[in-house]
């Protein structure tokens, strides 16, 4: 009876495997203080963002301030139920002595266990001798903040890594085209000044001779100036070609690269869509098969009971029939017992009478 009744209550427990992500979700230390148990929680990236933000003051009070991002009185946290955070007054009310008991067991958990141990990424933050658990708290709260901030400065450059040599080589076909553009600029200026009305002639030879050197040599200088003024404009123009040839490469690039990123971002969320889908359809057979299985356990299980039950009413109907059998049994030895009892008396007057009837022969 004892083996059925475990194997009845064993019946009656379902037995299920699903996947819960809320597993994640859950508080990686706690510590009894002077308020009721206090639940620890890992880092998220806005707990880090906030202990940034706090002002530089002692550990202890840093730590109390920060608690509320990463502590909770209730261990009840997951998809659908938001943490509770400790309130302003319970803080208050904490010790010193309770913020260090909170600070010893956080830096023991395994929310920085790579940084206490070290990593291929990451460089082994070691406790100091002697050193408060709050101060040591401190300095893994500030690596963590590098940390992130040295992951969030790699994805950057990685991101922009790509375009920034396109965008170098259209800032330098810039740089030189102003440089053209300026030499051409002043040349034309030049010109402009060189250039003056042409004297008048006059009558007298010697000056006619001067005037007529001085206009040669003003032509050739212009002719000069108007070929300097051409190449420069022809190098202009081809460098202006040559950085519209090149913005277009970059825009064309560029693009490119954005169609690739897209197509990326697609592909991945497809892969993290089949993922989810994935889950969703182990989750749905899984509660299947937990379905099925309880189902089919409280059948045996009701099979079982019918049966105990069957056997225990058969069982009655012997006790029962088994009784009845000893009440006759027990009748039957009392007749037989008061008949032996009456036998007895008769043989006893018998003997008596024989006796008496002896004794009266003898006299």
């Amino acid at each position: 009876m004892n083996n059925s009744g475990k194997e009845e209550s064993n019946a009656g427990q379902p037995r299920k495997k699903r996947l819960d992500i809320s597993t994640f979700l859950k508080h990686v230390a706690e510590a009894d203080t002077s308020i009721g148990r206090v639940f620890l929680f890992p880092l998220r990236v806005s707990d880090c963002i906030e202990y940034a933000k706090l002002l530089d003051q002692p550990a202890t009070e840093r730590i109390r301030a920060f608690l509320p991002c990463i502590a909770s009185l209730s261990a009840g946290y997951s998809l659908d139920k938001e943490r509770v955070e400790i309130a302003a007054e319970q803080l208050d009310q904490l010790l010193d002595d309770d913020i260090e008991a909170l600070a010893e067991a956080y830096v023991l958990s395994s929310a920085f266990r790579k940084t206490r141990e070290g990593s291929n990424d990451r460089a082994v933050v070691a406790r100091e001798s002697e050193e408060a658990a709050t101060a040591y708290l401190d300095r893994l709260l500030r690596h963590e903040i590098e940390e992130q901030t040295k992951q969030t400065r790699k994805i950057m450059e990685t991101a922009l890594g790509s375009t920034r040599g396109i965008f170098d080589q259209v800032r330098k076909s810039s740089l030189e085209l102003g440089d053209s553009w300026r030499q051409l600029e002043s040349l034309t200026k030049a010109t402009a000044i060189h250039k003056s009305p042409a004297p008048a002639f006059e009558t007298k030879s010697l000056e006619f001779s001067n005037h007529m050197a001085e206009h040669t040599e003003r032509i050739a200088r212009e002719r000069a100036e108007d070929r300097e003024m051409l190449r420069l404009t022809a190098e202009t123009s081809a460098k202006s070609a040559k950085t519209l040839q090149e913005l277009a490469d970059a825009a064309s690039t560029m693009l490119e690269k954005l169609d690739e990123r897209d197509a990326d971002a697609k592909r991945t969320t497809k892969i993290q869509l089949w993922i989810a889908v994935g889950s969703v359809v182990v989750s749905a057979l899984l509660a299947g098969a937990s379905f099925f299985q309880d189902r089919s356990n409280n059948v045996s299980g009701d099979k079982w009971q019918s049966a105990v039950l069957e056997e225990l009413k058969a069982t009655n109907k012997r006790g029962e029939s088994v009784q009845i059998e000893n009440q006759l049994l027990r009748d039957q030895v009392q007749r037989l017992a008061a008949a032996l009892a009456t036998l007895e008396n008769k043989d006893k007057a018998k003997a008596q009478q024989a006796k008496q009837t002896s004794a009266e022969k003898k006299k």
